[in-house]
């Protein structure tokens, strides 16, 4: 009977669909779905600087995908392009993971963000990075792999707070697993950051040899955002153990990174659901205790211990969300079920990553099955449930195509930005826990 009701109910949702998918009127979705306009999942051509509701708080310090049109000179790499540097970074943080050591993660990163580094400011772009424990940038001593998409290197002797003093001189290096290197030396300056104020004697790396630049895509530099003793946070002050960044919806539009007051001010502003920081294998990263995921209202028939066993690591510059085999396995079987009024496209794989793919040929709108993260502990409910946009892919140069924007082939989970998209994630230290705020006031 469970067999026959199951069926019953597929049939029903495929006629409904279908019917009026082609008549082309408007959908109503069923609990757990959304209709979703396909305009909507994709990036519009130019700059989108506001969007109702999307963009929330001071638009003083912006963070921009370094690949679409809110970045200048962007050149956009092709979507196959794209998510093969994306499995590069993910093979580096699984060894990283394994092996605990303080090689770098691949820094081909996504979002980007303005800071001030001397007096007087000098200004330059860097990635904003989790999963990076220390801040560098490319310095004018610079010898090999100097040039930066906008050529600016920093330049100490333009700064009056620069020093190399004891606790600020050494050798900086700094691997990363696909062979590419910075080396240089340690310096401190005043770094600027809109929201943080300035910190007077910053401790960041100077590179003066980049070996394998273009692996580094033009950026003059990182700003990192991870664990460690010369991470940004730990060199701020008490107060100010707290950050949020907001990931907009499509690379078109522009997001917001805040930090200490500014950061806890924006968390009040929307409906945020926290879930404490767990320990992980390395010390740089972020742990959760993610215990189990939903489809269409329907929990994965998969243990939390598959999931906590392995650990759950939240990562600004990884793309595609990672799952172990078993957790994705199930998760693309839901998915699945829950789009058989649509074409799925057999056999095809979508740059290399992605095996569950539908065609868009000759549809305005979807209904999309609703994804939802279950955490192990969190206030004031454990659920998060993820926007339209963090569940599919839409590759810019095959916008007929659309994915599902989950991947297998990791040895753990990996929480990309993908599926951080449309939320205000705030990193809260001191709390030793992270919140995930949707529906923010703009």
């Amino acid at each position: 009977m469970a067999w026959i009701n199951k069926h019953i109910s597929t049939f029903f949702f495929l006629v409904y669909f279908g019917y009026y998918s082609i008549l082309g009127e408007t959908l109503s979705a069923p609990p757990h779905y959304q209709v979703v306009n396909v305009s909507s999942l994709q990036p519009k051509p130019y700059c989108q600087s506001s969007s109702s509701g999307s963009t929330i708080g001071s638009q003083k310090l912006e963070i921009v995908s370094r690949y679409g049109p809110c970045f200048p000179n962007a050149k956009t790499p092709t979507s196959d392009q794209l998510l093969n540097l994306d499995q590069v970074r993910v093979r580096s943080i699984n060894k990283r993971h394994k092996s605990k050591h303080v090689a770098g993660n691949l820094d081909h990163g996504y979002y980007v963000v303005k800071i001030g580094l001397g007096t007087p400011r000098q200004n330059y772009t860097l990635m904003v990075d989790t999963g990076s424990k220390s801040t560098w940038v490319r310095c004018n001593s610079c010898t090999k792999g100097c040039k930066s998409d906008d050529d600016s290197l920093y330049d100490p002797s333009k700064s009056s707070t620069y020093t190399n003093n004891t606790s600020c001189s050494g050798s900086f290096n700094v691997s990363y697993r696909d062979k590419s290197s910075v080396n240089g030396i340690w310096g401190c300056d005043t770094l600027t950051v809109d929201d943080l104020g300035a910190i007077t004697n910053f401790k960041f790396g100077c590179g003066q040899e980049n070996v394998d630049p273009e692996n580094f895509g033009g950026l003059v530099g990182i700003l990192g955002l991870g664990k460690g003793e010369t991470s940004l946070l730990s060199q701020s002050v008490t107060a100010m153990q707290m950050f949020s960044y907001y990931i907009p919806l499509t690379s078109s539009l522009v997001g917001n990174l805040h930090f200490g007051n500014e950061a806890r001010t924006k968390s009040h502003t929307c409906a945020t659901q926290f879930t404490p920081l767990v320990k992980g294998d390395n010390p740089v990263y972020y742990y959760l205790d993610l215990v189990g995921i939903s489809v269409a209202g329907k929990k994965l028939n998969v243990s939390s211990t598959t999931f906590t066993s392995r650990g759950t690591i939240i990562d600004s510059g990884t793309v595609i969300t990672r799952l172990p085999d078993v957790v994705y396995s199930a998760l693309r079987a839901e998915f699945r079920q829950s789009m058989l009024s649509y074409t799925l496209l057999e056999g095809k794989v979508v740059d290399g990553l992605m095996d569950t793919c539908y065609s868009l040929e000759g549809y305005n709108q979807v209904a999309l099955p609703k994804i939802t993260f279950h955490f192990g502990k969190g206030t004031p409910t454990n659920d998060v449930t993820l926007s339209n946009q963090a569940t599919v892919w839409i590759p810019h140069d095959k916008k007929e195509v659309m994915c599902l924007a989950f991947a297998a082939k990791s040895d753990f989970s990996i929480i990309g930005n993908v599926q951080q998209r449309g939320l205000n994630v705030i990193y809260d230290l001191e709390g030793e826990r992270i919140g995930f705020g949707s529906n923010c006031a703009s």
